[in-house]
């Protein structure tokens, strides 16, 4: 027997069911905006106090939703950002370890001579669309040699820095020079009109006269500036062709001597800046210490964080090329852009590549200005904030001069060797030539076939 609590709820049952049957050919339509969307999630990873690097693309993700309700798409993309907080080696072996478990970022980015092992160790996709998208249609076209590996394109480019020589206005006031001097220097470097060697003389001018501690400063840790330094002894690194790494022993010789010379003939460099933090090296230059330095247009942020503000270092300071090693040279300098590579494992990758695309957009282009990068388009660099940027706007011609490193898997064995034999030869533990045979023997032993040796 039932109880009367079942019956009524068997009731209820029986006429609700009647009332669906009846209504069968009256279903009501929910509209697409009010149906439950699918949340999608791509995560994305940096490395570093640059935040804006996934920043960017969280705001591009909501461009990206609203051009999916435009197309009647029942998604909504949702981009989950990661900072990693560690040293760069740290940064790579957590992405391999990731990847192998299935569980690393959709879009990782990185400094684009990571390329060669990402590429070649198939952690990542290939995005030769990229080249073709329209959002990509104004890029600085040199920006596609730093994402090519293998005849292929394998990242987005993200920010563009060059690395200039800074130069203290005021050293060069008390040393006699006028106004109008001063501010034709950065275009008698781009004439090849003044070269390395003029800079250390001028160097050991403003120490003589007691300016400066030191004329010529440079990075204390091993990276790109020594790299930019050997190209512009006339060094070749690398030969896409055959996928090899160069050792340019005549060129390598040359800068070798050159820092050699820095700190131990001409005494322009302190002896023991390979040993030195970089909030040290960065000091000396705040504090007027030094008239020059091998520096990279972020570090003016790096200045006004250690407590000179920004008004008072475009007063003290300017930037010129590096100047060309000979006469009638052309100068030089090096980019390091970071780049969005993409997982090979992704389950997104068509939403991804439209992130990319959306991220290049200039007004997100011209949030680089915060951390002192260049867009890496020509319409980010006429965007309004980039062109108010009293620093920013009267560097980017050095684009037009800049280099790479290569994208090669062993250019971090090739990297060290080098910093080893450049420590030894600016400690005076070594002569430039025996520097170089340990270089030679290190590189053979670590990279074996992928070197080639260039003698002459």
């Amino acid at each position: 027997m039932l109880k009367k609590k079942n019956f009524v709820f068997l009731l209820v049952m029986v006429f609700s069911l009647a009332i669906l049957v009846a209504c069968g050919d009256q279903t009501t339509t929910v509209a697409p905006e009010e149906q439950a969307k699918e949340i999608i999630t791509i995560k994305a990873q940096t490395a570093g106090a640059e935040t804006r690097r996934v920043d960017n693309l969280v705001a591009a993700a909501e461009k990206l939703n609203k051009e999916l309700v435009a197309e009647g798409k029942n998604i909504v993309v949702e981009v989950e950002t990661s900072i990693f907080d560690g040293g760069w080696a740290d940064y790579y072996r957590q992405f391999k370890l990731a990847f192998r478990a299935q569980k690393e970022p959709d879009i990782y980015a990185v400094g684009h001579p990571n390329i060669g092992w990402l590429a070649s160790g198939g952690y990542i996709l290939p995005l030769c669309q990229l080249k073709e998208a329209a959002a990509y249609q104004d890029i600085f076209p040199v920006l596609w040699e730093a994402v090519t590996w293998n005849d292929q394109i394998w990242g987005a480019p993200l920010d563009l820095e060059v690395r200039p020589v800074f130069f203290r206005v005021d050293v060069l006031q008390k040393l006699g020079w006028s106004e109008a001097e001063i501010k034709n220097l950065p275009e008698k470097v781009r004439a090849g009109a003044f070269t390395v060697e003029d800079m250390t003389q001028l160097g050991k001018e403003a120490q003589a006269a007691g300016l400066v501690e030191w004329g010529i400063l440079h990075r204390p840790t091993d990276g790109p500036e020594f790299h930019m330094m050997a190209k512009n002894f006339g060094a070749q690194l690398y030969d896409p062709a055959q996928d090899k790494l160069i050792f340019d022993k005549p060129a390598i010789l040359k800068t070798l001597q050159y820092l050699h010379g820095l700190t131990q003939n001409e005494k322009v460099t302190p002896e023991a800046i390979t040993t030195m933090e970089w909030k040290q090296v960065h000091q000396m230059m705040i504090d007027g210490q030094a008239l020059f330095w091998y520096g990279g247009i972020w570090n003016v942020f790096n200045y006004v964080a250690q407590g000179m503000p920004f008004d008072e270092v475009m007063d003290k300071f300017d930037f010129m090329l590096v100047p060309a090693a000979e006469k009638g040279g052309n100068p030089i300098t090096l980019s390091h852009p970071f780049v969005y590579t993409v997982s090979a494992q992704t389950e997104h990758p068509e939403l991804v590549t439209r992130l990319l695309e959306l991220v290049a957009a200039p007004e997100f282009q011209a949030a680089n200005v915060e951390t002192g990068h260049l867009p890496i388009t020509k319409s980010g660099i006429k965007h309004e904030r980039v062109q108010a940027d009293p620093f920013l706007s009267t560097v980017t011609y050095m684009i037009e001069y800049t280099t790479f490193q290569p994208n090669h898997p062993d250019f971090v064995s090739y990297g060290g060797a080098f910093y080893k034999a450049i420590q030894a030869v600016q400690l005076g533990r070594k002569t430039p030539a025996e520097a170089l045979d340990a270089m030679e023997a290190q590189i053979k032993s670590d990279i074996g076939d992928n070197i080639i040796i260039k003698e002459g």
